[in-house]
């Protein structure tokens, strides 16, 4: 069992102290703001005493995966901002999604994992890296986009992002 926590430091420290495994929300904002939690969720476990072993670190975050890198960018902006403006509506702390943020979102500082297959890996690889995550999970838009291209970047982050990914980590280890 996994706890998933959007990043607040009370969340971080109940999880920790309990010993379970985290998963941050990262949807928004440049992930590695969360390192300095994800140190604080592995010092705090340490010395509540659990083993390192079972103090595991997950991300989940929002993306879109195409052959083509700069459609995947166009294609993705507007079921984003339906989600982010609906969200906008309860939570004073976010705000409409304007282009010129989506952009940096989508960047390779920000919290989305949009483009291609290699794009996203390289994006993934240098996420897991920075925060030191044992897993990963990428959400998907579903209903604001058309079912085939859904099942299509499915079909890209398994045949093609993910193999990528572990290669990288394997060649590592080796």
């Amino acid at each position: 069992m996994w706890i998933a926590t959007g990043g607040h430091v009370e969340s971080t420290v109940k999880i920790a102290q309990a010993g379970l495994p985290i998963v941050y929300a990262i949807i928004g904002g440049n992930p590695r703001y969360f390192k300095k939690l994800i140190q604080a969720y592995r010092e705090i476990g340490s010395e509540a005493g659990h083993a390192d072993k079972d103090l595991k670190v997950g991300a989940h975050s929002w993306g879109w995966i195409a052959e083509d890198g700069e459609q995947a960018v166009k294609d993705y902006f507007h079921p984003t901002k339906q989600v982010v403006d609906a969200i906008s509506k309860d939570r004073p702390h976010w705000q409409e999604l304007r282009y010129e943020q989506y952009l940096e979102q989508v960047g390779p500082n920000g919290a989305m994992f949009v483009g291609n297959p290699d794009q996203v890996a390289k994006k993934l690889i240098r996420m897991i890296e920075d925060l030191g995550l044992d897993r990963f999970m990428l959400h998907l838009p579903l209903g604001s986009m058309p079912h085939d291209q859904v099942l299509r970047a499915i079909e890209l982050f398994g045949t093609q992002v993910a193999p990528k990914v572990r290669a990288y980590f394997a060649m590592k280890e080796a």
